[in-house]
């Protein structure tokens, strides 16, 4: 498969499924994961990815509430 046919069927895919655990993607990693004995490696990946999402949604939560309070 070239690179452009990899990049159509990206862009044909939803944006934000609502069930990422259906997702075709989340179970091909899944899969990746579990043949190649990849389950440390995997956790650390992604508690680091989750701990930059959260630092980010803290962030916009606390510039919400600071907007909040300057209005009052």
């Amino acid at each position: 498969m070239s690179l452009e046919t990899e990049n159509l069927n990206v862009e044909n895919l939803p944006k934000a499924p609502r069930n990422f655990r259906n997702s075709i993607e989340i179970e091909n990693f899944y899969r990746f994961i579990h043949e190649n004995d990849l389950r440390k490696e995997a956790r650390i990946m992604l508690e680091l990815i989750q701990s930059k999402v959260m630092s980010t949604v803290k962030k916009k939560r606390n510039s919400k509430d600071s907007k909040k309070k300057n209005l009052n």
